[in-house]
């Protein structure tokens, strides 16, 4: 038994050793697999959780409790199912494998033997082969309160590699906050009926203003109180809708211009329906950012603010680790630092880090992305195309509309195209830009309302403004964000993208006071204080995670 136990171990090291430690990767099924079969084993009474484990669906028992009776004890803080729920969740798309510690390395062996140098373990081979790094926090410490993910960090961000935050779902509390949206619209509706005979111009531009303020104002709370009032004020728009037979698109009497009217009915229906769909676009913004928080929280649990303070059981790791890390502890520390901050590390955050607040600049927020295509590019689309039905074309307002239309989708185009945080940037400049164009739409009303403007001068200056604004964002998106950081004055206006509230506020008016000349450029030592850190590496072949 001895000699064919040897035999059996002498067969695995040379298992291992034959195959390149990036290609010992499991696919987004394996861990689906994995949860069944843990779940399995829980209900046969084969894996016997300890007394400290939780064995709710949301964690389960823990990864130390697995890999003991099941794979092989690596580490005893992560809730197994909590693990897998959340790199499940977070698995980026379009990449095929991922390389995790716990199922690549080989339990069942003596893994000192693959650790002899940290420069040539698994980890950093598989790390040089990624594409993405994966950090999956847990609610007991920070993983950066271990040596070995710190030296994870230090190899990321010198290897320049993109770090993301690994998220468990949060359907229970999107499902939720739906659930109060729809009960904002049914009230609304009912206001609606109530108030079918009477105009409603004001109510329609103090939904638009709701629209404006919630994409600026911080306070969460806040935030959620206007979403709800915003779908209600939406649907009194419906219903009236639906109950008159006169209803004119912009509130006022269109003139002589003015479209038929089952055709302004419908265009209105569509506009308020797409308008309080946005709505619900934007409360799911806001719980998805909540829950971010939540997620870098846990991440800074227990962290001290530099790896310099992290802890590993084996005296010759903590000594061979904090000698090839040397003296750039500070450059891992700022890394861990982006990531923390913005919620995802990448090369080109961690180059304006210095200079420009990124709190919270990997929050991806739709809900701009969803009005520019819904309900402005809607009333675009159909007035041009009704003026072309009805022989009255305006040319020029179909050479702005197909500017616009073009524009939208050049730009849609791009973010499809575009590195996650330059997709996250798009978005965040796409929702400045709808903030500009609701002051730009309201300025507007107030001149028919009170200064007597035409609705075809109105349409006229609504397409030659936001098309304006609308070619500025884009090229502004082309540069992308190392692209406006070159430009004078680059990182005020970064900074006001990338910014809600006071944050915005303040760099506003630094800007307008031209007061950025001592931010236009990083030193040379910043620049090179780039880097990443991370816990799971992913990559789109067989190799890295």
């Amino acid at each position: 038994m001895r000699a064919g136990g040897r035999n059996v171990t002498s067969f695995a090291y040379d298992l291992h050793r034959s195959v390149p430690a990036d290609r010992w990767c499991v696919t987004y099924w394996d861990l689906v697999f994995l949860g069944q079969e843990v779940s399995s084993a829980l209900g046969r009474g084969e894996i016997q959780p300890g007394p400290e484990d939780d064995t709710s669906r949301a964690y389960g028992p823990s990864i130390y409790t697995v890999n003991e009776q099941y794979i092989k004890p690596v580490t005893k803080e992560e809730g197994i199912f909590e693990f897998l729920a959340k790199v499940q969740h977070s698995w980026p798309w379009g990449l095929r494998t991922a390389w995790c510690c716990m199922l690549a390395n080989p339990q069942n062996l003596d893994i000192s033997f693959f650790l002899q140098s940290p420069k040539t373990s698994p980890f950093a081979i598989a790390l040089q082969a990624s594409e993405v790094m994966l950090v999956v926090p847990n609610r007991h410490q920070s993983v950066y309160a271990r040596l070995w993910c710190a030296y994870e960090a230090y190899l990321a961000q010198e290897e320049g590699k993109t770090i993301l935050i690994a998220h468990s779902s949060n359907l229970h509390q999107v499902v939720r906050a739906l659930r109060w949206m729809a009960l904002a619209a049914i009230l609304g509706a009912a206001v609606g009926t109530c108030v079918a005979n009477h105009a409603t111009f004001s109510i329609s531009n103090l939904a638009h203003l709701l629209v404006g303020t919630s994409l600026v104002i911080h306070n969460d709370a806040f935030r959620r109180v206007l979403h709800l009032l915003g779908a209600m004020m939406c649907w009194v728009h419906v219903v009236r809708v639906a109950t008159h037979r006169s209803v004119h698109l912009f509130g006022v009497d269109e003139g002589p211009h003015a479209l038929p009217s089952h055709v302004s009915r419908m265009l209105c229906a569509c506009y308020w329906l797409m308008t309080s769909g946005t709505f619900c676009v934007m409360e799911v913004d806001r719980v998805n950012a909540k829950s971010a928080v939540s997620e870098a929280k846990d991440l800074r649990r227990n962290y001290q603010g530099s790896v310099q303070y992290a802890t590993c059981s084996q005296e010759a790791d903590i000594v061979s680790i904090r000698r090839e890390i040397g003296h750039n502890v500070h450059r891992v520390d700022h890394a861990i630092h982006v990531l923390l901050t913005a919620g995802m590390s990448t090369p080109a955050l961690r180059d304006i880090a210095r200079s420009v607040d990124i709190e919270h600049a990997a929050f991806a927020e739709l809900a701009g992305a969803a009005f520019l295509l819904g309900p402005f590019e809607l009333v675009s689309v159909v007035l041009t195309f009704a003026d072309l039905v009805h022989s009255r074309c305006i040319w020029g307002h179909v050479f702005l509309a197909g500017v616009s239309l073009l524009s939208r989708l050049m730009l849609f185009v791009w973010l499809a195209r575009s590195h996650w945080d330059e997709q996250r940037f798009i978005l965040k400049v796409m929702n400045k830009y709808l903030f500009v164009s609701i002051l730009v739409w309201l300025g507007l009303m107030l001149s028919v309302r009170i200064g007597g403007l035409s609705m075809t001068s109105l349409y006229f200056l609504w397409l030659l403004t936001t098309d304006l604004c609308l070619l500025f964002m884009l090229s502004i998106a082309l540069l992308g964000v190392r692209g406006l950081a070159r430009l004078p004055c680059g990182w005020r206006v970064l900074q006001i993208l990338f910014s809600r509230g006071d944050y915005a506020r303040n760099a506003l008016k630094a800007c307008a006071c031209n007061s950025c000349d001592s931010e236009r450029e990083l030193s040379d030592a910043d620049r090179s204080s780039t880097g990443s850190s991370g816990s799971g590496w992913f990559s789109r072949s067989g190799s890295g995670l």
